[in-house]
């Protein structure tokens, strides 16, 4: 297993243990907070019992991985732990959290039983993960201890204080074994690169004994074979010197060692090698192309360096021949070499069993000892050592390797390639990560017992101030914590105790005083909620806090949509199209005045009279402001009818008095026939009568609409009163105009005051007349409702009609559909609101339907006999409060 699969399964298991025992714990201190029954708890209990036995077993190194020391608890605890979870207390989240860290812990069991190798990362990982979960399910179970919670905390510190410290620890250790490994590879590779020197010397004294054997040689048999090939190689004679140089050579061969090899190269013949050597052709070619001979053939002098030559490595060394004849001849050089192959690595090696060598170069591997392997990775090292870009070593699968350089002088010839095995790392990991599993083991019991013994010291004291909160939030302010401590906790309690005390005045105090605060709010709430006046109050941000009924009524809009929202949010607009919002947003010192409009939310402009102030804070600092909207369109209708009324008794008046005065003027200052004194007269009396009219019509509104006149209601046929009526007009009416009456069959009496409904109708005929300038019929008709109960009275004309846009104002009282002071038809304005006031008073209802052009018609219905049973009813006119009931048509034809 890898270093970092080694502390991943460190670290697994160190965390798994300390969940589980921390689990444990928890089920000990405090069995009431994750189980309900005693069966739950002991299963709770065993199963962490086997998850924290499996994870030390496993963790120290004690067990392997996949025996069954360690996947028996381990699957065993998993069961338990989901078996106890059933019983557990309503808690979701952590038994979620439970679940979820059992699942884990299982995908890394079946992991293991199918065979764990090559997964190692995913195995640790899960762990790790099923730790946390298990972890965070006791974090959720132990939040309403503060035991437990001491626990799983002292828990969770020891977990990530001891985790960071072995691994911390354990990386530096085997980081040092292993640097110190590779050191040790790397020195061994140095040393075995020089030894190849001592196999160079040994083929150096072998060639040099070889080139004094041949050059002080006196026999003939030796020299003149030498001479021969340096001389003449070609020729019969060189070829025969040839076979007796290749002579000497084996003898001398035989004379050195079975391992030598010795060639003699001639000044300018063919290479000459002992008989024993295979392929000699080959070995021919590749001896006169080495370095080392040609350069020794052009130096005439010694060379020693290793080489590879006929596809083996070997230390080579040449050594120059000369003989002395009468004067010296340089006839060539002996060539020596000793082998660089298995044998003599597997004798280098038997040293250190432990160490396995090779000779190899970029491309191909001559040479290794028994027992290495790796190839690939020799080869590559090997090119990088030739190319100077080997570091010290390196760790190949469960080995370390290391390369130097064989040099020939200065340049890198071969690389020798030193293996070493990982076990001592090994060894060492395990060790270190045994010895550190067994101290974090010590710590974490030793912290976890300290952790629950002082979180349950700590958690009594503060379980008695949570029954006595609990008691004092009950209502019990006599309630007392009575801890009799010196530490923070007795203070604590003391504090408690004095503010439960304090509690008991304060909230006698408030009580009383929230008494009085009450009277006095209940007192302003019923006068602001009972001002006719619309009151608005903002808080510092300019949001709404106060908005009473007349605010509501004005500005159309609930009290509780608007409360906390934005002043803004509502339209004042100031005489000058100015925002008055922003004096409530940014409240002024001194009071203000001024008016205003209001526009409601359809579009509706209502004119007020707004005065507002700032609102002070405790500290008389400004904490927003208030303001009283007074609703004007009353005053402002009062006004239009007191003009409309002044300009309409003005034209009234000065129409019969005009006559009157001027008839008058001429009666006095003139002297006039009788005829025309009588018809002055008699446009006088004209005169007179309408003045009489029109101060009758406002006697009689003014008696009707102040409610000071009692009806006394009788059965009357509708006919007889239809016809009195169109018998008194017919001597009213010119010629041009006409009152026609029709009455339909079985038509009952109505119940009126015969006088009032006389006046009502004058008044209808009356209009009829004066809209229809050029005069027609006026129909008087009766028929009965549909109801059965009440009569409908028409009357009808062809006149002018009435404008779509002027049907709201024939209704108000002073009002007319032309106002203007050159309109055409004159009167106060009073006749239809005198009707309807009769008409309510009688308990009927007025209609209007009219069409420009083609006349109007007006329709008054009123209880029949029927609905009293006949009998007289006094009754009294109200006064109008409201305006009248209408109906309106322009395009209706009329009947």
């Amino acid at each position: 297993m890898s270093a970092g699969a080694t502390q991943l399964a460190f670290a697994a298991e160190f965390t798994l243990f300390l969940a589980a025992l921390a689990g444990f714990a928890v089920v000990a201190i405090r069995t009431d907070l994750v189980a309900a029954d005693q069966w739950s708890r002991a299963a709770l209990s065993a199963g962490f019992i086997g998850l924290a036995a499996a994870a030390f077993l496993h963790g120290s190194l004690l067990s392997e991985e996949g025996s069954a020391a360690v996947v028996v608890p381990r699957v065993v605890g998993l069961a338990l732990l989901l078996l106890g979870s059933l019983g557990a207390r309503e808690d979701p989240g952590a038994r979620n959290w439970l679940w979820a860290g059992a699942a884990l812990l299982s995908v890394a069991e079946l992991a293991v039983i199918a065979g764990g190798e090559g997964n190692h990362g995913v195995i640790g990982a899960a762990r790790v993960l099923g730790a946390a979960a298990i972890g965070g399910a006791l974090v959720g179970a132990t939040r309403r201890s503060i035991p437990a919670r001491v626990a799983a905390s002292a828990a969770g510190t020891v977990l990530v204080v001891v985790l960071a410290v072995s691994v911390t620890l354990s990386a530096v250790v085997v980081d040092n074994v292993q640097e110190e490994a590779l050191a040790r590879v790397n020195t061994r590779a140095e040393a075995e690169a020089g030894f190849v020197g001592l196999a160079q010397t040994l083929a150096s004294g072998n060639a040099n004994v070889a080139a004094l054997a041949l050059s002080g040689s006196q026999d003939e048999r030796v020299t003149g074979p030498l001479v021969t090939l340096a001389t003449d190689p070609a020729s019969p004679e060189g070829v025969a010197a040839a076979a007796s140089v290749q002579s000497t050579l084996e003898r001398l061969a035989t004379l050195l060692g079975a391992d030598q090899r010795l060639a003699f190269v001639p000044v300018g013949g063919e290479v000459v090698v002992d008989p024993g050597a295979a392929d000699q052709q080959n070995l021919q070619v590749e001896i006169s192309r080495t370095p080392l001979v040609l350069a020794a053939l052009e130096q005439r002098r010694q060379e020693v360096a290793p080489a590879v030559v006929g596809g083996e490595a070997v230390a080579a060394a040449v050594a120059p021949v000369s003989l002395s004849l009468p004067r010296p001849l340089f006839v060539g050089v002996v060539y020596a070499s000793e082998p660089l192959d298995d044998a003599y690595l597997e004798a280098r090696s038997s040293l250190d069993e432990d160490v396995a060598l090779a000779l190899a170069d970029g491309f191909r591997i001559y040479s290794r000892s028994p027992g290495f392997r790796g190839d690939d990775a020799v080869l590559d090292l090997a090119g990088d050592v030739l190319d100077g870009t080997a570091g010290s070593g390196r760790s190949v699968e469960d080995r370390f390797l290391s390369g130097a350089p064989v040099l020939a002088g200065e340049r890198p010839v071969l690389a020798l390639v030193t293996s070493a095995p990982t076990s001592l790392v090994d060894d060492t990991r395990e060790s270190l990560f045994r010895t550190l599993f067994l101290v974090a083991l010590g710590a974490a019991l030793l912290a976890i017992l300290l952790a629950a013994l002082v979180g349950e010291r700590i958690g009594g004291a503060l379980r008695r101030l949570t029954v006595t909160a609990g008691e004092i939030r009950a209502g019990n302010l006599s309630a007392e914590a009575g801890l009799e401590r010196d530490d923070e906790l007795g203070v604590l309690g003391t504090a408690f105790d004095q503010m439960s005390g304090s509690l008991r005045s304060m909230t006698a105090d408030l009580r009383a005083a929230a008494a009085d605060e009450a009277r006095l709010r209940g007192r302003l709430e019923a006068v602001v909620a009972g001002m006719g006046e619309a009151l608005m109050a903002v808080d510092g941000a300019g949001r709404v806090t106060d908005f009473n009924a007349a605010a509501e009524e004005l500005f159309e809009v609930a009290a509780p949509a608007i409360r906390g929202e934005e002043v803004g949010s509502l339209a004042i607009v100031g005489p000058k199209g100015e925002d008055l919002t922003d004096r409530l947003r940014t409240p002024r010192l001194e009071p203000w005045t001024t008016t205003a409009t209001i526009v409601q939310q359809d579009g509706t402009e209502v004119p007020v009279a707004a005065s507002g102030g700032a609102v002070r804070g405790p500290e008389g600092e400004v904490a927003g402001g208030v303001v009283v909207l007074r609703d004007m369109r009353r005053e402002r209708a009062v006004e239009r009818m007191r003009t409309e009324f002044l300009s309409n008794i003005s034209h009234e008046l000065k129409t019969p008095l005009t006559p009157i005065k001027g008839y008058a003027g001429i009666m006095v200052h003139r002297k006039l026939t009788v005829p025309q004194a009588r018809r002055f007269a008699e446009d006088i009396l004209v005169g007179a009568a309408q003045l009489e009219r029109v101060i009758g019509q406002l006697v009689n509104f003014a008696t009707v609409a102040s409610g000071q006149v009692e009806l006394r209601t009788e059965p009357i046929p509708v006919r007889s009163i239809l016809e009195e009526v169109e018998k008194r007009w017919a001597a009213r009416l010119p010629e041009t105009h006409s009152v026609t009456v029709k009455v339909a069959r079985g038509t009952p009496s109505v119940l009126a005051d015969r006088r009032y409904l006389h006046l009502a109708l004058d008044e209808l005929v009356d209009n009829a007349r004066k809209y229809t300038p050029e005069g027609g019929a006026i129909d008087l008709r009766a028929r009965p409702s549909a109801d059965g109960e009440h009569v409908e009275l028409m009357v009808a004309d062809r006149g002018v009609g009435i404008e779509a846009g002027a049907m709201g104002a024939i209704f108000g009282q002073f009002e007319q559909g032309d106002g203007s002071t050159t309109r055409a038809f004159g009167g106060l304005g009073l006749g239809l609101p005198f009707v309807q006031h009769i008409i309510d008073a009688h308990g009927g209802t007025l209609a209007v339907t009219s069409e420009p052009g083609r006349g109007t018609l007006v329709t008054v219905t009123i209880p029949s006999e029927a609905t009293t049973g006949g009998a007289s009813v006094p009754r009294r006119v109200r006064a109008a409060t409201s305006r009248p009931r209408s109906r309106r048509s322009t395009d209706e034809r009329q009947p």
